[in-house]
């Protein structure tokens, strides 16, 4: 007869999720400095690519909640020159270890099959080969450099700008090329063997390997996960493969499965040894989470997990949103006990916050408020400002401290 699954509380679930995220209540899980900045992109295994810039970008605000002297030049470093992380498609497109570079060729493969993009229109197919002609020939290329019309000889048609871009996504996700570096947020880009390591492994990995992969990568980030949420975001026939693989991992013993006892029909898993994660946290640390953070990007882990109901707005129209344009939420300890809507005035340096919002039901003032104005000071300076103001606070008769 199989055994009946270990209970664990809802509370010993977020320790462990937080432990795994490195969002407890150690002030430097993974170290300091650069190579603690390699080491939680390991373990991570990937942090998603923003773009928008209202705040400091996602993938800088993940690495800094997590590295407590990060600056943005040491990504910059770790992909060129070191590189130690290389920039590709993971449910988005993120920064990755370079150490898991071949678990990403199957994607690649997939992507130069003939049925992935369905009929590719001619003008396409001969701006990519125009686009991959000249980086062979001229080395590399910035994606500024199709943004104007004429200005590599040969690059007319009817929608040059556009055309351009789009054969330069192709190209790259097909790895037929690679992102060497960035210049500002411009992409600079290369022929893979002028941007892979020498040595890199470039052995495509069998089917199971690779699920099996995926399964145990995602299982270390999160921490504790419902199995859907180790294949987030990708095809079905990936998420069947994931799922077989995670259930070999049980067999083996290299994870367990578990169940919350507030969820008791949910199957929850983790790898072995998870549960020494579970102690209750030893102290309480404010954290403004991005919206792309590897903790809240899956918005269904997040409502059972945490019981907070999450939507970036950045999308729906100004007369629609509920909260705010850019609204971060914010962790307490075990809890996200709100959201603050911001943005960043760089040039008086000042943090706006349009908006603090605390959830409905939260009712521990006194304690949160000895604890903002050092965490609000912390994330203004991360944003280049020396002052921070609160313009509306939810409910109305709470008043930071400063």
């Amino acid at each position: 007869m199989k055994p009946r699954p270990r209970s664990i509380s809802l509370s010993e679930a977020r320790a462990i999720a937080l432990r795994a995220q490195g969002l407890a209540d150690e002030p430097a899980p993974f170290g300091n400095g650069k190579a603690a900045v390699l080491e939680t992109i390991r373990h991570l295994g990937y942090v998603q690519v923003d773009t928008i810039s209202v705040l400091q970008r996602a993938h800088h605000h993940v690495l800094w909640s997590r590295v407590p002297d990060y600056r943005q030049e040491m990504l910059h470093e770790l992909q060129d020159p070191d590189r130690a992380v290389f920039e590709y498609w993971n449910h988005a497109a993120s920064y990755l270890p370079m150490s898991d570079f071949r678990f990403s060729l199957p994607f690649m493969r997939q992507c130069r099959g003939k049925t992935y993009w369905k009929e590719w229109p001619q003008d396409l197919v001969k701006a990519m080969r125009r686009v991959l002609k000249t980086i062979r020939e001229n080395g590399p290329l910035m994606s500024r450099d199709v943004e104007t019309k004429g200005q590599i000889e040969g690059w007319f048609n009817s929608n040059p700008d556009k055309i351009e871009r789009r054969a330069l996504y192709r190209l790259w996700l097909r790895g037929e090329i690679m992102i060497r570096s960035r210049q500002g947020f411009q992409k600079v880009y290369d022929l893979p063997e002028r941007v892979l390591p020498e040595g890199t492994d470039v052995t495509p990995p069998a089917k199971r390997e690779a699920a099996e992969f995926h399964a145990r990568r995602a299982l270390r980030a999160l921490g504790i996960a419902r199995a859907q949420e180790l294949h987030y975001l990708r095809d079905a026939e990936h998420g069947s493969a994931v799922r077989a693989a995670l259930h070999s991992l049980v067999k083996r013993g290299e994870a367990v499965e578990l169940r919350v006892a507030e969820f008791p029909d949910t199957p929850v898993f983790a790898l072995r040894g998870a549960l020494e994660l579970a102690a209750p946290l030893k102290q309480k640390v404010v954290r403004f989470l991005s919206p792309f953070d590897n903790l809240v990007i899956q918005r269904k882990r997040l409502q059972w997990l945490f019981g907070f109901d999450y939507t970036v707005e950045i999308y729906v129209p100004q007369a629609k949103r509920k909260y705010g344009y850019f609204v971060l939420p914010i962790l307490w300890g075990d809890q996200i006990i709100g959201r603050m809507d911001a943005k960043a005035n760089r040039v008086d340096r000042r943090l706006l916050v349009h908006h603090f919002i605390f959830e409905p039901g939260f009712a521990d003032f006194d304690a949160i408020n000895s604890a903002l104005p050092d965490a609000l000071a912390g994330f203004s300076r991360f944003q280049e400002c020396n002052q921070w103001d609160i313009a509306k606070v939810t409910p109305s008769g709470f008043k930071v401290c400063r």
